[in-house]
């Protein structure tokens, strides 16, 4: 009977004591879980060019301001809006007249004759005429934004022979109610 105390003892003191090892003090953590929210990227939103405007036949103002006139080729562009600055649309009907007066620096063989010539080349539209306009009007992506071209400006051939000129030109455009103040203006080259 001693040796089944004796084994009960054994046993119960290996299971007090254990394997008697290091690793009962260390507390095992697993490194902590980060969750990170998800960016989110607002929506690209993309903004189509200004389109809208005032019609041209609704306007009782008309301003027209030249952006660019190329004296050689004759090409125009020009912003049309009303006195309170909106964008005209719907243009078809213009007055476009180019002039070639002579150098003032120039010297003339008749110098009165010389300060009164000039020439001038036409471009004109009336939508309510078929097959009436000469030059091209077309409308940009931006609103009130106009081009004007055309082929056959030759202003040189009708000037005296080697005169030097300086090139101007008129832009009148015209609406249903109104229509721009016409004034000479320089070519930007």
């Amino acid at each position: 009977m001693k040796v089944k105390y004796l084994s009960a003892i054994l046993a119960s003191s290996l299971l007090i004591f254990g394997c008697n090892s290091d690793n009962d003090d260390e507390v095992v953590t697993e490194p902590p879980v980060v969750v990170i929210p998800p960016v989110v990227v607002p929506p690209v939103v993309v903004v189509p060019p200004v389109i809208d405007g005032v019609s041209i036949d609704d306007a009782s103002t008309v301003v027209v301001k030249l952006d660019t006139f190329d004296s050689t080729t004759g090409a125009l562009s020009f912003t049309v809006a009303n006195s309170e600055g909106e964008a005209l649309i719907n243009v078809a009907d213009y007055d476009i007249v180019y002039f070639g007066f002579p150098d003032p620096a120039s010297p003339s063989i008749k110098p009165k004759a010389w300060k009164r010539w000039h020439v001038t080349q036409n471009y004109q539209c009336d939508s309510t005429a078929t097959d009436s306009c000469t030059g091209t009007l077309e409308a940009t992506d931006t609103a009130g934004k106009y081009t004007f071209n055309v082929s056959d400006l030759d202003l040189q051939s009708k000037a005296s022979a080697n005169a030097e000129m300086i090139y101007k030109v008129a832009v009148q455009i015209k609406g249903a109610l109104a229509s721009n103040e016409i004034e000479l203006i320089d070519p930007s080259n």
